[in-house]
Formats: structure tokens, C-alpha cells, sequence
């Protein structure tokens, strides 16, 4: 009993000490790997190439791009209306007839005032004449041809003034066939036939430009400059073929032409800091009517193909986004992104994927630097773009 006592410990030693020299028996040896944990599951897509658009819708209005108030010029009657309410009319179609008989007189007589007046003219040119050969066989006195060339230049005076009231006349007498100037749709006559009119009575109708027409909405000041800046045109341009607009109509449908930008005001409006911004629509079958509100899309006409990563596999610190990438040996590395247009399920790349790289977009939360992983595959990231950005 004492002996084995004293046995115990270097026996238990003996033991140790063929344990580390890896010499212990097979029932005693451990498990290789036993202990450690296997490498964390995880599931990779391969990133697709995909065209990415970044539309911007507006509220905009409808307006006309020429409009005009039809007045009279002149006073009187109304002989006649002539045109239907509603209508298209053509530039120099006759809308209204004031009774022209009083400015038919006006221009008879200026007429004959004219024609007196050339006659007076006439007179004083032959005394003239008769003065000169006086003076020059020395008859009569340089003061008497003096007052003969007075009185041709005041008959030669009465005749301008004679042609001008003849002129004034005619136009007061032109004025009594009211004509459309711009080519339109016109509304309703505000005034019948038979009811005196005159410069003091307003509009007597409205005739308002449909084909081409006009869209107008607000933009900020900071997109405007931004858009200046990043034209390759030259500071301060913006092409307007690099833009794709497009309109919804009040009734939710897509209006099927497209159009194109007109003009952009030069001056900031101070109380809303924006710029108006003015587009111009074919209108072939007047479906866009003045004062209408509807929504502007914006597109680049150019749509850009890019990579686009599922939003699961984006992870972002203080240094900005970053995926992982799965490498051959099944180790992960940390790849810095730059997205730009949001999409339906993730984020278009502009920088740091090239399309086509597995990516990490489940179990990412475990992840780290080199770590070795046990990949899967899963479905390609497909989406629609939206609205958004980076």
C-alpha cells in the first residue's frame, strides 16, 4: 500500500509527459481540429451589369406659349362675328367686322383733302416758276420771289399733312375687320352682333397658341448650378438632348410625346430660391390644355449600364459603404463602394465593383478581413431603378 503510494505521482507524470511528446496511446490522443469552430455559412450572388436610370418627377404646369386678348381699335357697331366658339382659327382669319361706313367716309374725305392739297402745291409751283423769269428780267423784286417760294413749301407741307390724315384713315378704316394674329383655338365672343364696341370695352375674345405649348416647373438653385457645372459644353450650359422628359397626365396616363427644354429664367425667384424652368411639348391633338397641372419625369437620355449590389450586402462605417467579396479560397475581403441610383432591391455602383464579382449578402455581420467562409450560391440582384440617391 505505501509502495504504490509512492508510485502515484511519477506515474502521473509518465503520462504527461507522453501526452506532449504525442506518444500517449491512440485511445488517449485528441481529435485533430477538435475544439474550434467550422467556418460561418454564408450566402453569395454574383453582381450583374444592369442599365440604371435616376428619374426625377416634378409638379409642373401647363401654359400657352402665345396667347392673345382680341380687342377693338376703333369704335362702333358690331357688323358681324365670325368665327364659331371653340374653334380653330388660322393667323389672319377674320373674327370681327365693326360697321365701316363712318371711317369709308373719313377716308373719302382725306382723299379730297389730298387732292387739294396737291393742287394748292401745283398752284405755287407754277407762280414759282413765273417769280423766277420776273426776277430774272429784272421786273419784279426778290422779295416777291421769296414769298412765292414760302408759299410752295407751305403747299408742298399741306400735302404731307394731307397724305398722313389720308393714311390715319385708311388703318382707322382697316381696323374695322378684326383679325386673329397667332394661329389657335379662340373661346367665346364676350360681345354680339349689333353691340357697340371700341378700344375701352376689353377683350372681345381669347385666342390661345395649343401646338407647340409650353410645360414650366421649379427647380433649386443648387441643382441648377450643379447641372451648370457638370456640362461639357461649357460653364453655364445645359444640352438639352441630354435629358429625356416626359410627362403623366392628370388621369395617371403617360402622354406620349417628349419634349424639350426651352429655356431656364435667369434669375432666382428670392422667395422660394428656385428657377423656373420652361420645356416645350408637341400638342398635335391638344390633350395639354393651358393652366393643367401634370408631373414631369426627367431622364438621362443616356442610361448607364452598372453594377448593382443586393441592399443586404452593403454595410457602411465612418469611411462610407463596403461589400465583401468572396475570393477562390473562399476568404472574404472588404471591397469600398460608391453607389449611386437606388434600385428596387440595392444600390447602383459607380465606383469598386466592375459586375460579375460574388458577393457576400447573407451572414455578412460575422465577417472580418481574410475570414475563411463555406459559401452558397443564391439568386442574381435584379431590381428596377427609383428614386433615390446615394
Amino acid at each position: 500500500m505505501i509502495e504504490a503510494t509512492r508510485l502515484a505521482p511519477r506515474f502521473r507524470g509518465i503520462v504527461a509527459a507522453l501526452t506532449l511528446s504525442g506518444l500517449s496511446s491512440p485511445g488517449l490522443a485528441q481529435a485533430p481540429g477538435a475544439g474550434q469552430a467550422p467556418p460561418p455559412a454564408v450566402v453569395v450572388e454574383r453582381i450583374e451589369i444592369q442599365e440604371v436610370s435616376n428619374p426625377a418627377e416634378f409638379n409642373a404646369r401647363v401654359e400657352a406659349i402665345e396667347a392673345v386678348d382680341i380687342r377693338a381699335r376703333v369704335q362702333g357697331f358690331l357688323r358681324t362675328v365670325d368665327f364659331e366658339a371653340g374653334s380653330m382659327v388660322e393667323e389672319g382669319n377674320l373674327l370681327f367686322e365693326i360697321e365701316p361706313d363712318q371711317y369709308q367716309i373719313d377716308v373719302a374725305s382725306a382723299e379730297a383733302q389730298l387732292s387739294r392739297a396737291e393742287a394748292a402745291r401745283l398752284a405755287a409751283e407754277q407762280t414759282l416758276d413765273r417769280t423766277r423769269e420776273l426776277v430774272q428780267r429784272q421786273t419784279v423784286a426778290q422779295a416777291t420771289l421769296d414769298d412765292a417760294q414760302a408759299a410752295f413749301d407751305i403747299a408742298g407741307a399741306d400735302v404731307e399733312v394731307a397724305q398722313a390724315a389720308l393714311r390715319a384713315a385708311e388703318l382707322n378704316l382697316s381696323y374695322t375687320r378684326i383679325t386673329t394674329p397667332i394661329t389657335g383655338r379662340i373661346g367665346r365672343a364676350t360681345y354680339t352682333q349689333g353691340n357697340l364696341v371700341g378700344p375701352e370695352s376689353g377683350a372681345l375674345a381669347r385666342v390661345v397658341q395649343l401646338d407647340p405649348i409650353r410645360v414650366v416647373f421649379s427647380v433649386t438653385e443648387g441643382l441648377v448650378t450643379t447641372l451648370r457645372q457638370q456640362e461639357v459644353e461649357g460653364p453655364g450650359a445645359i444640352d438639352p438632348n441630354a435629358l429625356n422628359l416626359t410627362l403623366r397626365l392628370p388621369n395617371g396616363t403617360d402622354y406620349e410625346q417628349s419634349g424639350q427644354i426651352e429655356y431656364i429664367e435667369t434669375e432666382v425667384n428670392p422667395r422660394t430660391g428656385t428657377v423656373a424652368v420652361r420645356i416645350t411639348f408637341p400638342n398635335p391633338d391638344h390633350l395639354l390644355i393651358p393652366n393643367q397641372y401634370v408631373t414631369l419625369t426627367v431622364r438621362e437620355s443616356d442610361v448607364p449600364a452598372l453594377p448593382v449590389v443586393p441592399q443586404t450586402a452593403v454595410l457602411q462605417d465612418r469611411d462610407g459603404r463596403f461589400v465583401y467579396v468572396l475570393g477562390e479560397d473562399n476568404t472574404v475581403s472588404q471591397h469600398r463602394i460608391t453607389t449611386g441610383a437606388r434600385v428596387e432591391n440595392g444600390w447602383a455602383v459607380t465606383e469598386g465593383l466592375s459586375g460579375g464579382e460574388p458577393v457576400i449578402v447573407q451572414g455578412i455581420q460575422r465577417l472580418s478581413e481574410g475570414m475563411a467562409v463555406q459559401p452558397s450560391e443564391g439568386q442574381p440582384s435584379q431590381g428596377q431603378p427609383v428614386n433615390g440617391d446615394s
